[in-house]
């Protein structure tokens, strides 16, 4: 007898492997349970729209604040940033996006570093996508930018769940004042770059410090909110480091996925769903990804979602599963766009 003879199956490799399904119905056990109706809100890299499509799906009460105008096709919507996420902050890739979105949103302040102008329009550049031809004058970006982060502190108070998919350490930052972009700017546009921008690829204990913070702030608001994590599986479009994108992109989830660890074992009301891990480590399904190899078939996001929507049998979908050939909404085409010319 060892410690290990009594330890269930769900334990040991060799009997998940004899089981069907690699025995996925204990892959996740949730230490944050969700029931029909609970409002949840959902943000994060591009990956967090195809969970957040799926729980549109359920009969959970999605939370979308910034809704596109009437009249406005979906088509014209998506392209101004409307119903990607819980609110119009477009995709949020690093934990410190995540902090910096929340103490903003509770300070109503607005950075001045994030003004961007070109040609006589006005962007903000903390989700520059959101007005693709920019804004007529900067006063009506400061006032989007306002009406943003109330809908914003809306979200935290009035959500049940926040769920949050990490998906990158690099980042790029302002030097003097701190300010994390969602992209680098010089990618969004050339005339957007500045030398006081800077790389920063953060560490295990930077994402941990950045996520506790964060969780603390929020439920100074809202003591009850629960969150849920997810790591993005989507490999990284390119790395700023200089070295080559596959190790990048390892050094990268890896970080993520022990900082989110250490951050739900050590405070309550946090979970962690393994995405990541069925579709990167599955090992009764390594094809997981369409030819660019950065986008998660969808079959493999229905395998996720199944997955998810067992563990919660208070919740179910009320449509049809994802489509095959349903691809992420947005992401990184400015990035990959610019990085092609």
């Amino acid at each position: 007898m060892s410690f290990y003879s009594d330890l269930p199956d769900r334990c040991f490799w060799r009997r998940c492997l004899r089981r069907p399904r690699f025995d996925f119905a204990e892959i996740y056990r949730p230490a944050v349970t969700i029931t029909a109706g609970e409002p949840i809100a959902t943000a994060g890299s591009c990956f967090a729209q195809k969970i957040g499509r799926e729980l549109k799906r359920s009969d959970a009460r999605f939370l979308d604040l910034e809704p596109a105008p009437p009249g406005m096709s979906e088509a014209t919507g998506i392209g101004f940033g409307y119903g990607l996420y819980s609110a119009r902050y477009g995709n949020i890739y690093t934990t410190a996006q995540l902090l910096q979105l929340a103490e903003d949103a509770f300070s109503d302040h607005v950075r001045e570093d994030a003004l961007w102008t070109k040609d006589g329009a006005w962007f903000d550049g903390l989700r520059p996508r959101i007005e693709p031809g920019g804004f007529a004058r900067r006063a009506d970006v400061v006032t989007a930018r306002r009406s943003h982060l109330r809908q914003v502190r809306r979200l935290f108070t009035e959500a049940s769940v926040f769920v949050f998919t990490l998906g990158l350490t690099e980042r790029w930052e302002h030097a003097e004042t701190g300010t994390v972009y969602q992209l680098c700017p010089a990618t969004v546009d050339p005339a957007f770059g500045a030398p006081e921008h800077r790389f920063h690829n953060t560490g295990v204990s930077e994402v941990v410090s950045e996520l506790t913070r964060f969780i603390a702030l929020v439920r100074t608001h809202a003591p009850d909110l629960r969150f849920l994590f997810t790591v993005s599986p989507v490999p990284l479009a390119a790395t700023a480091t200089g070295g080559h994108v596959l190790p990048a992109t390892i050094r990268s989830k890896s970080v993520l996925r022990a900082a989110v660890d250490e951050v739900v074992t050590t405070l309550p009301g946090c979970d962690y769903f393994p995405a990541y891990e069925i579709a990167t480590a599955n090992p009764l399904l390594r094809d997981a990804f369409d030819a660019s190899q950065r986008e998660v078939k969808g079959e493999v996001v229905t395998e996720i979602m199944t997955t998810f929507f067992a563990a919660h049998p208070g919740l179910s979908r009320t449509l049809p599963e994802v489509a095959a050939e349903e691809p992420d909404t947005v992401c990184d085409e400015i990035l990959l766009d610019a990085l092609r010319t």
